[in-house]
């Protein structure tokens, strides 16, 4: 999907339901370095399996969640294996192939936001102010 469609969609629904608070899957990456290629931590320290994403996006799954201390990215497959270890050896590896990248080499988070919804429907902090006041 291009973007002019994502942007189209997200004011859309921004529209709709009354909210600047639109998250566009996909959209969020994340820079990082690998720590170990070809070589993926066992399935049973796996947290989360995730499909269809590329490098970047793994990179930015693991980095948002607490739980996850590092990521495999299988290129073929586009999966993203986030586990609850941060290191890959002879000890705690199988047979399976990914690049592992520890969150600690994941730098330069980046969610890419719609900034024009925000100028055209400047409702978040209204919002926010008339819900806390009723909690």
């Amino acid at each position: 999907m291009n973007i002019m469609v994502r942007v189209l969609t997200a004011i859309l629904i921004a529209t709709v339901f009354n909210t600047t608070k639109v998250e566009c899957k996909g959209l969020e990456e994340a820079d990082f370095n690998v720590f170990r290629f070809n070589q993926c931590p066992l399935a049973s320290l796996r947290v989360h399996l995730l499909f269809d994403l590329t490098p970047r996006q793994c990179a930015y799954e693991c980095a948002v969640r607490a739980s996850c201390k590092g990521a495999g990215y299988s290129p073929g497959f586009k999966c993203c294996e986030l586990f609850d270890v941060d290191e890959v050896n002879s000890n705690n590896s199988d047979d399976r192939r990914c690049n592992f990248i520890r969150k600690s080499d994941i730098s330069a988070v980046e969610v890419n936001t719609l900034p024009i919804i925000k100028k055209i429907f400047p409702i978040e902090i209204i919002l926010s102010k008339k819900i806390a006041r009723f909690l």
